[in-house]
């Protein structure tokens, strides 16, 4: 789980970044495997889960899923992923978005009035860096604090209010969507290269579960499988799992965090 000095930081900023996440052999894997792809015009999106199995045990990394406990709560699912590729020689749609309650309301970032119960997210990402990313060479961008702000305003791409992170190779960061951000024009020699997981609430669904329901087929065990189970709240079905062939829904997934493969 998320140390104090970590969840003060996520609470300050709505962003966190681990360092070192992924070894060197896990980027170059990584790479070799996206050698070929092309990212999409526009905004250099592409799509890779389904390209090797690795990228569903990557979906599952302890790392991750113990910050998300902390973030989203025990009550968790994967929703969707993509990659991004950008080079400087193809321009981008440079933006900013997002931002507190939107998109249906899908993106949120609240406390318990007490505190005790935590944090409360709605959509959260989580970034693997492939690349190294110094400030100005572009690719993510946010405005840290504006997933508590309270004015529905988005600054030009360009503000003084907007940080473009440092970012190693290998590193990890994880973000609310109720934090204004988006992307910048890559400048850099090198082509960027990331992947984006995106995780909810197990009761919230961004996109269809058609989309991601052919992944189980790819998982290798419980903690992946029961990231890829489809949004609900509970148990109030009164009919036997065993006898609708149903998730078992008292189910959890930190009882399997720690497992990794």
């Amino acid at each position: 789980m998320m140390n104090m000095e970590e969840i003060y930081e996520f609470d300050l900023r709505g962003y966190i970044i681990y360092r070192n996440v992924l070894s060197l052999e896990e980027v170059e894997r990584s790479r070799n495997i996206l050698a070929d792809v092309k990212g999409a015009k526009g905004d250099g999106k592409f799509s890779f889960v389904e390209l090797d199995t690795y990228f569903i045990e990557l979906m599952a990394h302890p790392r991750a899923l113990s910050a998300l406990q902390t973030i989203l709560g025990n009550w968790l699912r994967f929703d969707h992923a993509f990659g991004i590729k950008m080079t400087k020689d193809i321009g981008i749609a440079e933006n900013l978005h997002a931002g507190p309650l939107q998109n249906q309301r899908a993106f949120w970032y609240q406390w318990a009035p007490d505190h005790s119960m935590g944090m409360h997210n709605g959509l959260v990402k989580v970034i693997y860096a492939l690349n190294d990313v110094s400030p100005g060479d572009g690719g993510f961008i946010c405005v840290p604090g504006s997933h508590k702000g309270n004015v529905n305003y988005n600054p030009r791409p360009d503000s003084h209010l907007v940080v473009n992170p440092t970012l190693n190779s290998g590193d990890m960061l994880i973000f609310t969507e109720a934090l204004v951000h988006g992307s910048r024009q890559w400048t850099a020699e090198c082509t960027r290269v990331a992947l984006i997981y995106s995780y909810a609430p197990g009761f919230l669904a961004w996109k269809s579960y058609d989309t991601i329901k052919p992944y189980l087929s790819l998982a290798t065990n419980d903690t992946q499988r029961d990231l890829l189970r489809p949004p609900y709240v509970d148990n109030y079905d009164e009919h036997r799992a065993e006898q609708t062939n149903e998730w078992d829904k008292m189910r959890r997934t930190p009882t399997r965090v720690q497992s990794s493969k």
